[in-house]
């Protein structure tokens, strides 16, 4: 079975594409971000992973981009347990239900998934009252008297009623038979199959998922004391149904060519800032991901705002405004290569305009305005990298710190819920920088 690591180039000879091959391999390449690149040979395929990790499985052959900087796909797993909130998941280290190895990384998430809703039935399916409008022999709720004349004028059999119904039809359970449908229909492993598909046939009779709206449910859908069990199954489902893409629910058959394929860069950046919030969150810090800065870049013609800066992570001290420390994530190999161009410069705009603060005519920054951006590395040891800009004939005007994370490393220092070399590191450079 085809297999390489994200970033890698690999040729597997002997392989041939169908037409539905080609369409999907198109759009993956094709995308704003490319997911993955697929070049035809004479004989056989060259394959260009990028930043996604999964399956992509085709007519005639399935490719797996396997995440070696996250410690395989139980370190993945562990990422997500941190960075979506899930609760429970460390316990695979010993889990034997899955051969963690030989299936998919999507064969993995829907175990996850089987699981979570395992437990959302026996916590028990939410009801709810749903209007409904029926002819019914008896009065029940509201006479629609209106539409009583207009059908049954003079007749007094059926009665037009409109009522509330206490049902268990409710975005609830139909989030859960949507991702369930897609899921039972690509995965592989028998038993994950299988479990799947006794909760599909649980879940599918006493909802219709046709009636939400997928698209907008994510936004409209909250949790309180009632459906909180909900949460974590539902975090599931919604990476399911987004790696998988949600108009895949409208398209029909099991055999069709389909990819299965996560972000790792937007993953390591969300998994990043929530180390961050677990290192400084408890010593009076503020970790913000993606806080938006509209003041930054000045058009000075028209003499309004011309750009947004968005950084990754800005970590501030509450009590004093200026003392800011932009992050920046990068989910690249900058342990076996220099930093790109784009990277360092958009670092450097990080580091002049926003480690000064608002404030900074009023109060001098204590010491050279400093912005880090973090890779992951493939060693356990924390590597750092200082990169100044240094004016002609000046004094440096802003500095990067680039720091090679271990994942892995970070990860069992995350599980172990006590300082490490990586925490201790990230603290110590935190406080270093924005300390007066």
């Amino acid at each position: 079975m085809p297999a390489l690591s994200e970033w890698e180039t690999r040729t597997f000879p002997g392989i041939a594409l169908s037409e539905g091959d080609r369409g999907l391999l198109a759009r993956l390449g094709e995308e704003a971000e490319s997911r993955l690149v697929v070049d035809e040979l004479r004989d056989g395929l060259r394959v260009r992973a990028r930043s996604w990790v999964g399956v992509v499985r085709l007519e005639t052959v399935e490719l797996r981009i396997l995440p070696k900087l996250a410690g395989e796909q139980l370190g993945l797993v562990q990422m997500l347990e941190v960075t979506e909130g899930l609760e429970g998941l460390w316990r695979l280290e010993a889990d034997a239900t899955l051969d963690v190895s030989g299936g998919s990384l999507l064969d993995l998430v829907a175990l996850l998934f089987a699981e979570a809703t395992e437990g959302v039935l026996r916590r028990g399916l939410m009801p709810d009252y749903q209007e409904r409008e029926e002819d019914l022999p008896v009065v029940r709720g509201r006479i629609l008297a209106d539409r009583q004349v207009l059908r049954r004028f003079g007749r007094l059999d059926r009665i037009e009623c409109r009522f509330d119904e206490l049902e268990q039809d409710v975005d609830e359970n139909r989030l859960l038979v949507a991702a369930l449908r897609v899921a039972v229909r690509r995965v592989v492993t028998p038993g994950v199959q299988r479990r799947l598909g006794r909760l599909r046939a649980v879940l599918e009779p006493v909802c219709t998922p046709e009636a939400a709206d997928l698209r907008t449910l994510r936004h409209s859908l909250t949790y309180n004391r009632l459906n909180t069990h909900y949460k974590q199954a539902h975090t599931l489902a919604w990476l399911i149904l987004d790696a998988l893409g949600v108009d895949d629910l409208l398209t029909p058959g099991s055999t069709r060519s389909f990819a299965f394929l996560l972000n790792m860069n937007r993953l390591f950046e969300q998994f990043v800032e929530r180390l961050l919030e677990a290192v400084l969150g408890g010593v009076g810090y503020r970790v913000d991901g993606q806080l938006v800065h509209s003041s930054i870049i000045w058009n000075a013609t028209t003499e309004k705002y011309y750009a947004r800066v968005i950084p990754d992570i800005l970590i501030r001290l509450p009590k004093r405004p200026s003392a800011r420390l932009a992050v920046d994530a990068k989910y690249k190999l900058y342990d076996q290569k220099k930093i790109a161009s784009a990277d360092v410069y958009q670092a450097f705009l990080y580091a002049y305009a926003l480690s000064k603060g608002t404030d900074h005519h009023t109060e001098a920054p204590a010491r050279l305005p400093t912005s880090i951006l973090i890779y992951p590395s493939a060693t356990s040891a924390t590597q750092q990298l200082a990169l100044e800009v240094r004016p002609l004939q000046a004094p440096p005007g802003a500095r990067i710190l680039a720091l090679g994370l271990s994942i892995p490393a970070a990860l069992s220092e995350f599980k172990a819920r006590k300082p490490g070399p990586i925490t201790e590191k990230l603290r110590a450079l935190a406080m270093e920088l924005l300390q007066p």
